[in-house]
């Protein structure tokens, strides 16, 4: 990958110098609002940190960790040990998953998926520790008829028959993308990756590429996240010419991105499709993007940028920020607040993404500089003190 914009149209060049107003230091401020001493966890926004009964957890402690590396800020041995302590002690004995303190076991489906799969990337690319257990693709690898592995993973009949049940059609394809998506370490673990990439590859719309009745916004999202199944030359992307002019024709189309990740998925989903290609097809199908990239580039930030709140990060949605996930509460969805979702998507993630797309790294040095003065913030940060109950 080049680390410039040479070859590149002038007008892409300048839409892609444009991303770093998504990475302003304005942001360190909020991560820093939304850190909990106590733990050396985030929370997920500032109703959430407000909030009785909300604690930080995972998902968001993992993405300010993201943010913070992408920017070229690293974790102090001190924070290594405070949170990683908090994290390894949710972790349940009986079947390797990680329980938040707020939710508890009440947690199901991608929700649970997702608490396991950042607890163990903060335990281990992190702070260099490991689980206190073996985690559930661990305990799948070694007797796939365990109690506490999913009854749709004990056997290739099982997955189709679970794949088969779910919702297919554009309103719900996001969620049958993210249910598969967030189980990708358990299917593989399972054995059963080629079985679920060659059926998320039949149930594809051949006229759109993409899944779905539709082209919209939508099945971009539901695009993205099956995407998974399709990033290497083993599982090339299916029907990647007809991918790209559908989300070229969403680009152009007059329907607002309203949303993060309508801004953002369009450009993993094709980020991966082109990492699945190689030789000269992939040469030919990035250059069919340059083209229009300065107006998709622009699209994206100029969008991107109506989500920016006053408290310094990004919200999920145009017209208030996320209150839930999976059906769990993150906080209250306040009009002229910022959320940890938006934030890292609309943020580092959309102007990695792009610049990946075309071929150019980008800088991942902006907040080296802050480096100390952000962590011993933190580290003197006075503890929390809800001043919100949840009404109703």
């Amino acid at each position: 990958m080049s680390n410039n914009y040479s070859g590149l149209p002038k007008k892409l060049e300048d839409a892609l110098k444009r991303c770093d107003l998504l990475v302003g230091d304005e942001i360190l401020d909020y991560y820093y609002n939304l850190y909990d001493p106590e733990t050396g966890g985030f929370y997920y926004s500032i109703s959430s940190r407000d909030l009785e009964g909300m604690t930080p957890f995972a998902e968001g402690t993992r993405f300010v960790l993201e943010s913070l590396a992408a920017g070229g800020i690293g974790v102090p041995d001190w924070e290594k040990e405070r949170v990683g302590k908090w994290i390894y002690e949710h972790q349940d004995k009986d079947d390797g998953y990680f329980y938040e303190d707020m939710w508890g076991k009440s947690t199901h489906g991608p929700r649970k998926d997702r608490d396991l799969t950042y607890s163990v990337d903060i335990l281990r690319k992190y702070c260099s520790m490991d689980t206190k257990y073996p985690i559930p693709e661990e305990r799948i690898k070694n007797d796939v008829k365990n109690a506490a592995v999913p009854e749709y993973l004990k056997s290739r009949e099982n997955i189709i028959a679970y794949m088969d049940s779910l919702d297919w059609s554009t309103k719900s394809i996001w969620l049958t993308g993210q249910k598969l998506c967030s189980a990708l370490s358990l299917i593989r673990a399972a054995g059963l990756f080629d079985t679920v990439s060659e059926y998320v590859a039949g149930r594809q719309n051949p006229e759109t590429g993409l899944w779905g009745e539709s082209c919209q916004w939508m099945n971009t999202n539901g695009g993205m996240k099956l995407s998974v199944f399709f990033r290497d030359t083993d599982h090339p992307y299916p029907r990647i010419e007809t991918m790209i002019d559908s989300v070229l024709s969403i680009f152009a189309g007059d329907t607002p991105a309203l949303h993060a990740t309508y801004i953002w998925n369009p450009f993993v989903l094709l980020g991966a499709a082109l990492s699945s290609m190689e030789g000269e097809r992939k040469v030919l199908m990035r250059e069919k993007l340059l083209d229009k990239g300065a107006d998709i580039v622009n699209f994206a930030v100029d969008s991107a940028l109506k989500l920016k709140r006053p408290d310094g990060g990004f919200s999920s949605n145009i017209d208030k920020a996320q209150a839930t996930q999976q059906g769990f509460l993150y906080g209250l969805g306040l009009p002229d607040e910022s959320d940890m979702d938006g934030t890292v998507i609309a943020g580092h993630r959309l102007r990695s993404t792009i610049h990946n797309v075309f071929g150019v790294k980008c800088s991942s040095d902006y907040y080296a500089k802050y480096a100390d003065e952000f962590w011993e913030k933190c580290r003197n940060k006075p503890k929390v003190v809800k001043t919100k109950k949840l009404e109703g």
